[in-house]
């Protein structure tokens, strides 16, 4: 499929964004706030700090800026900005929600629509993957930070990690099929599968971009590499979720592939609280296993100054 890649970004998030956070299971709490802000200490090696002008690039509905913002004392102002108009509006809706500020606009990670030195912290979720030019991204962010200003992007894929998530998934989705063809039940009742022929029009069109996105895995001392060579003065990285998103993608597997009648509570509850199980777990055995095994690479950049 030849696209243009910005293009099919823009259209595949525009069409996602009223049900990202369903899709994904977001959600705005205290529960996960601790959950980003653990992710980014363990980025910054350290408490996360007081930060007086925060920009969350690639923002998609909100989900480490807003959840951050939950604690009263760790952001005083919010930016946030997507390529998808539709993304930035539901961040807006999300904000309004939780009774947050924030100042939420359209705008490319390449070419950033904001002044040189402009914040004191860079920050991004699931979203250098999705980008064409890395380097390019990369000094952008650089060009908009303060002297001393800090970038954490975190749940970017690596090799490793993505090709045991295409195992978990494949092989789940084959299982579950033949499972179903076996007259397997699910949930109490007949297994059955998603009838995914029938057709939105234009919005199936574009959901099959979905595939496309997904631009790059990571080598995350190659990404470091490249961050030192835009300019940052300090490049690390740590990494997070190996068993968990190994499980994480057979459960999400399963719901993608029955129908939503198979899916109980009592299954969500279950898969929920596994994944936080081994999450727990994962970070237990993080100093004895490579962490380029682990599925998510967290960026930590610091500017000179």
């Amino acid at each position: 499929m030849e696209v243009d890649l910005r293009k099919a970004n823009e259209l595949f998030h525009d069409v996602e964004s009223n049900k990202y956070d369903n899709k994904w299971g977001i959600a705005y709490d205290a529960e996960n706030a601790l959950r980003v802000r653990n992710k980014f200490e363990k980025a910054l090696g350290g408490p996360f700090p007081h930060v007086d002008k925060l920009l969350e690039v690639g923002c998609g509905t909100g989900y480490v800026g807003l959840n951050l913002c939950l604690y009263d004392s760790l952001i005083r102002e919010l930016y946030a900005c997507d390529i998808s108009q539709g993304m930035v509006d539901t961040c807006r809706h999300n904000a309004g929600e939780l009774g947050i500020t924030v100042q939420a606009k359209r705008s490319e990670l390449e070419r950033l629509d904001y002044d040189d030195e402009e914040f004191d912290m860079v920050i991004g979720h699931a979203i250098l993957h999705h980008i064409p030019d890395i380097s390019a991204a990369l000094s952008e962010i650089h060009r908009v930070l303060k002297p001393g200003g800090i970038c954490m992007l975190a749940g970017e894929p690596t090799r490793t990690g993505d090709l045991m998530g295409q195992v978990a998934r494949n092989g789940t989705a084959a299982a579950v099929k033949l499972y179903s063809r076996l007259g397997g039940y699910f949930g109490g009742v007949p297994a059955r599968l998603r009838d995914n022929g029938a057709s939105d029009g234009e919005a199936d069109d574009v959901r099959s971009y979905e595939k496309v996105v997904d631009i790059h895995t990571f080598r995350p001392a190659r990404v470091c590499m490249v961050a030192r060579q835009a300019g940052f003065a300090e490049a690390r990285f740590e990494a997070d979720e190996f068993t968990s998103s190994f499980v994480g993608w057979i459960t999400r597997t399963i719901e993608n592939t029955l129908e939503e009648g198979n899916i109980t509570f009592r299954w969500r509850y279950w898969s929920y609280n596994t994944f936080l199980k081994l999450n727990r777990l994962d970070e237990r055995i993080y100093p004895f296993v490579p962490s380029s095994w682990f599925y998510n690479m967290l960026l930590y950049a610091r500017k000179a100054g």
